[in-house]
């Protein structure tokens, strides 16, 4: 079954996010799912910024805003449970991008890791002990191998001869 699409219009500041807003907010305490889709015709809006209007519709509860502008489509999903980096990029990454940089996620397992540490920090490496551990960026740490955090050029390199053949 499709969804219901509506489309709300209006001038600039006439109070279509407001109304948006506790369109979802209403919907929400029904028990609807509800997507807001924010058209950006000019691509100047910010995204997940207190006040702006992708905000607003998210946190009146929509389960998804989507900001669609010229260059850019930004998407934020509510989500009922941390997903899995492998479901993320099996299910919402679109295209076909050559690599995919996640960053975080350093408790799964299975994706091979390169921590960032420098000096000031005065720390132990996160993932000294895992497996997944590929590499360090740094401006001190000794590991093999590791890649000058001042320098990414290097870091490319790398990237270019073990994952982008």
């Amino acid at each position: 079954m499709k969804p219901a699409v509506i489309c709300i219009v209006g001038a600039h500041n006439s109070g279509k996010t407001t109304f948006i807003s506790k369109v979802i907010s209403l919907l929400k305490k029904e028990g609807y799912k509800v997507t807001a889709v924010k058209h950006d015709p000019k691509g100047k809006a910010r995204t997940d910024t207190e006040g702006k209007d992708s905000w607003k519709m998210y946190q009146a509860g929509a389960d998804q805003v989507i900001l669609a502008s010229p260059e850019k489509i930004t998407s934020y999903v509510r989500v009922e449970k941390d997903y899995s980096p492998e479901f993320i990029i099996e299910n919402l990454v679109v295209g076909n991008p050559d690599i995919i940089i996640l960053e975080g996620f350093k408790w799964f397992s299975g994706i091979d890791k390169y921590e960032v540490i420098r000096k000031e920090e005065n720390r132990r490496l996160l993932l000294q002990d895992s497996s997944d551990l590929k590499g360090v960026i740094t401006d001190y740490y000794e590991f093999n191998p590791s890649f000058d955090i001042n320098n990414p050029s290097q870091f490319i390199e790398y990237l270019k001869r073990e994952y982008l053949r």
